[in-house]
């Protein structure tokens, strides 16, 4: 049993052995853990230091800046005194409103955010620009220096505007411990750019479908910060000659004496990182006696930038003949996630040809898929909702869940203990939940709007 007081690594196979004399391919599931809750001694932590950067251009107007100042207010009284923050605005001009300090006298946020009104354009760029800048001098001195970007549109004036350079920037602040999370609002925002964004810039990326959608994902970043247990996640693997490594989650992966090692999301208290690891095992491998197959190494920090300690793990399997073979059933745990990933990959060509209009192919993607997938509650869940979607025939709002949707499932965090039932998902972590659509509020929010 795991030690849930203690980082652990688990690999799970899809089956516990191996075709006997045969050339073959193994899915792996790996999976890195963290302690349950901090420990009673735990030493007061760093500051966290935010930088919160608001689309006001013309299209925020009405709901959207009143959602959009409801969860910056939210954000700013969740934070400790010591935390710092700094609250930027931008439409064709930016403007800093409070520049990086201590939260002690939240008021003068609180005046900051409530005279926020709409503009012109969307200088997107430098409104992150001055966010990121507001944080460089003192990411080495905070337990994470984040900049949090809401929009609802593209970056159509500025300095930059195309997606790609931008990322770029947003993975050079990373470099430098500014990282990137970015909502998106509606249906006329630039998804791969605000997805691009975060990814590059090492942080999370949400959206709501209208502006009451807003506060959930709000809530859920402010939550996963805050519990943080492991940053900076990166798996190492290892196999012997000849056994080919491939990785199936959509995650970062650099090359180390010729070894991968994969970067995977910062984990907090009582959850998990995981990835599925296909082993293509040659048939002089897979022998009655039994062969090491994959060795994995973790290295990770605290938020604070301590070490943490990750023990080895490795899998061995002997092999079977293949009636006996036949007669083993798979995992139901890592048959799950493969099913989430394959999902994954559809929603993408579903996207594609959303993009080309071929609304039939969609509808018959998503049926089939249903009938293969029909013992995996949460992927079904998923399906019927773009299945939803799909039928309102809005190309913009379809690419966007099936490109968040896709997303979550190659990346997401996930119980330690999780199962395929659906009844519990309310009562996780908000970062742990399993939504069935990433554009739409599903669970409880406090209502804070008179705060």
């Amino acid at each position: 049993m795991p030690n849930n007081n203690s980082p652990q690594v688990l690999i799970t196979p899809l089956k516990p052995a191996l075709i006997l004399g045969m050339a073959q391919k193994l899915p792996v599931l790996v999976r890195v853990q963290t302690p349950d809750a901090p420990p009673l001694d735990m030493p007061v932590r760093k500051p966290y230091h935010l930088a919160l950067v608001i689309d006001r251009s013309g299209s925020m107007s009405g709901a959207p800046i009143r959602e959009a100042v409801r969860c910056a207010r939210h954000m700013v009284d969740r934070l400790a005194p010591s935390d710092q923050a700094s609250l930027i605005v931008f439409d064709d001009r930016v403007k800093t409103l409070v520049g990086a300090q201590p939260v002690r006298d939240r008021k003068v946020m609180h005046m900051a955010l409530s005279g926020i009104h709409e503009g012109g354009s969307t200088n997107l760029h430098g409104g992150w620009k001055a966010g990121a800048d507001c944080l460089l001098s003192g990411a080495a001195d905070s337990a994470l220096a984040r900049v949090i970007l809401l929009s609802d549109g593209n970056a159509n004036v500025g300095e930059i505007t195309e997606a790609e350079p931008i990322a770029a920037l947003c993975q050079e602040a990373a470099m430098k411990g500014v990282t990137t999370s970015t909502y998106g609002l509606g249906r006329d925002f630039n998804e791969d750019l605000m997805v691009g964004m975060a990814k590059s810039g090492q942080g999370n990326h949400y959206y709501g479908d209208t502006a009451a959608d807003l506060f959930e994902p709000f809530g859920e970043e402010f939550d996963l910060i805050s519990n943080l247990h492991s940053r900076h996640v990166k798996l190492a693997l290892g196999a012997p000659e000849g056994v080919k490594m491939t990785l199936l989650n959509d995650y970062p992966v650099e090359e180390r004496e010729g070894f991968p090692l994969i970067r995977l999301p910062d984990i907090p208290y009582g959850a998990e990182a995981w990835a599925i690891i296909e082993l293509e095992i040659p048939a002089g491998l897979a022998l009655e006696s039994g062969n090491q197959l994959l060795q994995v190494g973790v290295t990770a920090s605290t938020p604070e930038g301590e070490p943490i300690a990750f023990p080895e793990a490795s899998l061995t399997l002997k092999a079977l003949s293949p009636a006996a073979w036949d007669a083993v059933l798979p995992d139901p745990l890592v048959a799950g996630r493969l099913a989430e990933l394959a999902v994954a990959q559809l929603l993408v060509q579903a996207r594609m040809a959303a993009d080309a209009g071929d609304w039939e192919a969609i509808d018959r993607m998503l049926a089939d898929a249903r009938q293969r997938y029909a013992q995996f509650p949460w992927v079904i869940e998923v399906l019927e909702s773009a299945e939803e979607i799909a039928q309102m025939r809005d190309m913009a709002r379809f690419s966007k869940e099936s490109l968040y949707s896709s997303r979550k499932m190659h990346s997401r965090l996930s119980a330690k203990d999780e199962g395929m039932a659906m009844s519990e998902e309310s009562a996780k972590a908000s970062y742990l939940r399993r939504k069935k659509a990433q554009g739409k509020a599903q669970f409880d929010q406090p209502d804070d709007r008179q705060a």
